[in-house]
């Protein structure tokens, strides 16, 4: 297993990966996070992790709701245990992303919006992830849906703070 995660991990970004496009770069350490369901009225704890890998080129992440410390043994609405693949895409100057949980993988593109990273849901362009804000100790993300009207209906917002 060491070897595995010695070649997949990287300790940096790749010098091939130009700064402009380093949307993720900031993020890379450990996160804990306030997750807010506006749908369902509901809040939990929870914690992200992120990493370079593949030489740089890509950043993996691993995010747990609730947070690992805050589980019991009763079950809460908002679970999920996922990783998300970012690879960055020379050819088209975005990001080619994959995120996987128990019975589902969503395909995803990333390109700058204003200040905002903004993911969007191959399969139903509606659906967007929005990294709002990042800061060196802070980042704000929120899950979306456009509406028909071009509004932006916020579904859940995530407030995070840097633990390494």
């Amino acid at each position: 297993m060491k070897y595995f995660i010695e070649t997949l991990t990287s300790n940096s970004k790749s010098v091939e990966l130009p700064e402009e496009f380093n949307y993720f770069g900031k993020l890379i350490g450990s996160w804990k996070f306030d997750y807010v369901d506006h749908n369902i009225s509901c809040s939990t704890k929870g914690e992200w992790h992120f990493s370079w890998i593949l030489e740089g080129m890509a950043v993996q992440d691993v995010i747990i709701l609730p947070s690992r410390e805050t589980r019991t043994e009763i079950p809460h609405p908002l679970t999920e245990y996922g990783t998300t693949l970012r690879v960055y895409n020379p050819a088209t100057h975005t990001w080619d992303i994959a995120y996987c949980y128990t019975g589902r993988i969503m395909r995803l593109e990333a390109r700058k919006q204003d200040d905002m990273i903004v993911l969007t849901n191959i399969d139903d362009e509606k659906k967007k992830w929005a990294f709002v804000k990042i800061e060196d100790n802070t980042f704000h993300w929120q899950n979306v849906t456009v509406k028909d009207n071009g509004e932006w209906l916020i579904n859940a917002d995530l407030y995070a703070v840097r633990t390494r």
